[in-house]
């Protein structure tokens, strides 16, 4: 990138940055259940700064990108649901501080996709979750060195964490490389992140991220010799290694055919989810943002973290909100699918963040995963709606030398 556009890139990225630290989690095994503590003070300040720096860039704006509004209005359609059925079960103090949180976030991300070309605006938030998942994996070598999965040091982040921070960043490193804008930094980079996802031992983020790369990598019409030649070699060797090595296995089992329990516990408390009474307003309205855990019986423990962003919406939300998401996500993959200039990375990073939602929460949350799912949903209704029919497929997010910033069927 130019010096220019390094310049240029620098605030939305420091601005994406306050956003990321200030979702990430600063301590293990604490869910927010009301009240406030010098860390919930400071993460809410960080997101403040956030929000009043985009305010700012807003205004001083002069010429600012379209966007769509169904994005915003299912959101807050969902918000509205999960926070009914809040006051319906009485959560309503914590759940409308986390409902406030989701409003303010959509905020930010609409007010900085007005202010920069959605080309910029996707790297540089790519570039803030690349920094702080390495960061904090750096510093938590130490862990895995120990003989553990990698975990963050600074911010304590969990390996799932730091595998969804380093693994949608990886994707679109990728992205660049096989369209022809990449570098020998580039690929360094992408070796890099791709390694962070593998040694956090995460098995949804990592087959998650396999299928995403074959999917960029099967939408490229002209790839350049080098990847060509690449994929070539890491196809064969690949299956290789799966055929005749335990490498598959030792992922799937992380080493330990005990690890394996932890799917076993997630529908522990999807089945107590699934049978909540359909006569009940929890069962069509939810019981708030604010619930991350229910209650089960029969285990030597009492409550189980839901561990899916689709069963936290049916807890939260109900069978109302649940189905304003799925509209919600078939919208925006429909969009996607039909958007072929966007499409060559939103399709992979959209299945990406789906198939991560189906074992972890954060698709409809104070979370990186809803930022990234937002940002992108927000960026493809609009352009879907007016796609040039000969859109190249390989000018994924188009800056604005490829198509004008005042046009508006394009961003």
């Amino acid at each position: 990138m130019p010096e220019t556009g390094v310049k240029r890139a620098v605030v939305p990225f420091l601005i994406w940055l306050l956003v990321v630290v200030s979702l990430v989690r600063w301590r293990q095994g604490s869910i927010y259940s009301g009240g406030a503590d010098p860390v919930v003070v400071i993460k809410a300040m960080i997101q403040c700064v956030a929000l009043l720096a985009a305010v700012v860039v807003l205004i001083r704006t002069p010429v600012r990108q379209p966007v769509g509004g169904r994005s915003l209005g299912l959101l807050l359609l969902i918000v509205a649901v999960s926070s009914i059925g809040a006051y319906a079960q009485g959560t309503t103090a914590p759940s409308t501080v986390l409902a406030l949180r989701v409003v303010l976030l959509a905020a930010t991300v609409i007010m900085l996709l007005l202010s920069f070309p959605a080309r910029l605006a996707v790297k540089t938030l790519l570039a803030a979750m690349a920094v702080v998942g390495a960061f904090s994996a750096i510093t938590g070598l130490g862990l895995m060195l120990s003989g553990g999965r990698l975990g963050g040091g600074i911010p304590p982040l969990s390996p799932n964490d730091i595998a969804s921070l380093c693994g949608l960043p990886a994707l679109g490193v990728l992205h660049e490389i096989v369209h022809g804008r990449g570098s020998g930094k580039l690929v360094a980079v992408f070796a890099g992140l791709s390694g962070l996802v593998l040694a956090t031992g995460s098995r949804t983020a990592l087959f998650a991220l396999v299928a995403a790369m074959l999917v960029v990598l099967l939408q490229v019409r002209r790839p350049p010799i080098a990847v060509a030649a690449m994929v070539l070699i890491a196809v064969p060797t690949a299956v290789a290694i799966i055929a005749y090595t335990p490498t598959l296995a030792n992922i799937v089992t992380r080493g330990d055919s005990s690890s394996l329990v932890t799917l076993n516990s997630r529908t522990i408390s999807w089945e107590a989810v699934l049978e909540i009474p359909f006569h009940t307003w929890q069962r069509w309205l939810g019981s708030g943002l604010s619930v991350k855990q229910i209650a089960v019986a029969g285990q030597y423990w009492d409550e189980q973290v839901f561990d899916s962003s689709w069963i936290s919406a049916l807890a939260q939300a109900g069978l109302v909100g649940t189905a304003l998401l799925a509209v919600w996500v078939v919208l925006t993959c429909w969009d996607s699918l039909r958007t072929p200039h966007l499409g060559t990375f939103t399709n992979g990073a959209l299945l990406f963040i789906l198939f991560r939602s189906v074992t972890e929460n954060g698709l409809v949350d104070a979370s990186v995963d809803f930022v990234v799912f937002f940002t992108l949903s927000v960026l493809l209704e609009k352009a879907s709606a007016g796609s040039p029919p000969g859109a190249a497929a390989g000018s994924a997010f188009p800056g604005p030398k490829e198509y004008p910033a005042t046009s508006p069927s394009r961003f």
